[in-house]
């Protein structure tokens, strides 16, 4: 007998082939991958010390201090012929702490004036004129000694601990700002728009540490701890100097751990 055929029955619908098969990544590179992205973060962090470009120079700066630019600056108030900033600090052999200003600024440095005048009534008190000066660079071309002076006499500046200083030429001021790290932007009405920080110079004239503008009382107590590594260097034999410096590294260790403290309860 015949099977009749459905004459309305439709060819069966061939299916698209199925994509081969992808394995999924293994355990391995996964692992791989997490740790590269791990050493990647370690390293810009500089072993996860640090969250951000700025602080990343600061503690590279603390770890190394830097040499400064050649910049010829012109103090204040004395016949001393112009010298480089760098050779005037290590000759004088005081620990300088640097901020920069300019004469008619009425924001940002009125605080830096403010917190110098307390600083330099700090530092008599304790008897630390031989060891600690203050340093307030212009980057205005356009403050004249007779301006400067003015502007000292104003905020009080004792001449022995603070000293105001200008530099001339403007491709030295701009070598200058940037090795501080300083970002200078006209702003209307003839001001400038500018970061600040306190910059501790050591004795050899180099920049070996940046602290906020906000604590001056941090950027004192870090001045007399670089004061006491050179104290210890220059005049104490070997394991004294080494004893002095441990001593200095651990107070300076607490007053960061303190003010770190201060800054999370605010």
């Amino acid at each position: 007998m015949k099977t009749s055929t459905n004459s309305n029955s439709k060819p069966p619908i061939s299916q698209p082939p199925t994509p081969p098969h992808k394995p999924l990544p293994t355990l391995a590179a996964t692992l791989l991958a997490g740790a590269l992205g791990l050493a990647a973060l370690y390293h810009a962090t500089l072993g996860l010390e640090v969250v951000s470009t700025e602080d990343a120079r600061r503690l590279s700066i603390e770890r190394q201090p830097r040499a400064l630019p050649p910049a010829a600056i012109h103090e204040v108030n004395t016949a001393a012929p112009a010298d480089t900033l760098a050779r005037a600090i290590a000759q004088d052999g005081r620990i300088a702490i640097v901020t920069f200003i300019y004469t008619s600024c009425n924001a940002v440095c009125t605080v830096l004036g403010s917190e110098f005048q307390q600083m330099q009534t700090a530092i008599r008190a304790r008897g630390l004129q031989d060891r600690v000066r203050l340093i307030s660079i212009s980057f205005d071309p356009r403050d004249t000694p007779a301006q400067l002076d003015a502007y000292a006499r104003r905020l009080q500046a004792d001449a022995g601990v603070w000293q105001f200083v200008s530099v001339d030429s403007a491709a030295q001021r701009r070598a200058l700002l940037a090795a501080f790290g300083i970002v200078v932007v006209p702003a209307p009405l003839g001001e400038f728009q500018h970061n600040a920080a306190f910059h501790l110079i050591d004795g050899d004239g180099r920049l070996a540490r940046i602290d906020d503008y906000q604590s001056p009382d941090q950027a004192l107590d870090d001045a007399v701890a670089l004061a006491a590594r050179r104290d210890a260097r220059l005049h104490l034999p070997g394991d004294a100097a080494t004893a002095v410096i441990n001593r200095a590294l651990v107070a300076e260790h607490q007053a960061n751990v303190g003010d770190a403290g201060k800054a999370r309860h605010r």
